[in-house]
């Protein structure tokens, strides 16, 4: 797995919790509501979706980070391989950007 494991630790903690979206409807349904705090896409994402959505998200002020691959998301969460993820917890929101940027991520 090409994720961080903080990141796949906070993942899957939000995802036990219950305070994570799974898939493009849910994300974007988030995004609209303003429940999302985080939105995660895969690298293997159609980057045209990805663009569309951290513009989006930008109009939002929600943060928009690009980690991990469809089969990371899928692995760790047990389910088919997956693009976008959204947090709707605002500190495991937090500690995942801050742990994406101790990685060198943006």
């Amino acid at each position: 797995m090409s994720l961080n494991p903080k990141i796949a630790a906070l993942i899957g903690f939000a995802a036990k919790s219950g305070k994570l979206l799974l898939g493009t409807y849910s994300v974007e349904e988030g995004i609209r509501r303003q429940k999302a705090k985080l939105v995660l896409a895969a690298t293997d994402t159609n980057p045209k979706r990805m663009e569309i959505l951290k513009l989006w998200c930008g109009d939002m002020e929600i943060p928009f980070l690009s980690v991990g691959t469809k089969e990371d998301y899928g692995v760790l969460l047990r389910k088919k391989p997956l693009g976008l993820l959204a947090l709707t917890d605002e500190q495991m929101a937090l500690g995942i950007v801050e742990a994406a940027k101790a990685n060198g991520g943006d």
